[in-house]
């Protein structure tokens, strides 16, 4: 993707760098949700049934959310001057979002210490995908900046 922005320098992303950025989270994701996932139901004592634990339900999440990470800074890059400053605020709501309604959960009864640990594997996916895009894909603004 190119695009000239209005300071008259182009901003693109490398579809290549783009997908490495989009595997390298999905495999750090999935990783790090299953050590969580270990340490919920060994350490934290959260039921087996937690369903943010079984990877039926969390990898498929997974790839939906970094997959429309990915889209969302492919499409900032495109038409924003600022993509990284966005994008951040962007995943800051989304990681507050998840936070609020984790609070569902816990109205639901269930285990707050696997509440917790699903809130955990949030910020650490949100961070991942952030680090990956902006470092892994940045824009040609970001490289020389």
């Amino acid at each position: 993707m190119s695009t000239k922005s209005p300071t008259g320098t182009s901003g693109r992303v490398s579809p290549l760098r783009l997908l490495a950025a989009f595997l390298l989270s999905l495999v750090v994701i999935s990783a790090s949700n299953y050590g969580l996932t270990l340490i919920g139901t060994a350490i934290f004592s959260a039921p087996d049934d937690f369903c943010a634990f079984q990877p039926r339900y969390s990898v498929p999440m997974t790839l939906e959310w970094v997959a429309l990470a990915t889209v969302v800074w492919g499409a900032l890059v495109h038409y924003n001057r600022r993509p990284a400053w966005w994008f951040y605020q962007l995943s800051r709501g989304f990681v507050a979002a998840a936070v609020l309604s984790s609070l569902f959960a816990l109205a639901t009864w269930r285990s707050v210490l696997g509440v917790v640990t699903l809130d955990i594997m949030v910020v650490v996916g949100a961070t991942v995908t952030y680090l990956a895009l902006t470092r892994i894909a940045p824009t040609s603004q970001l490289a020389t900046a």
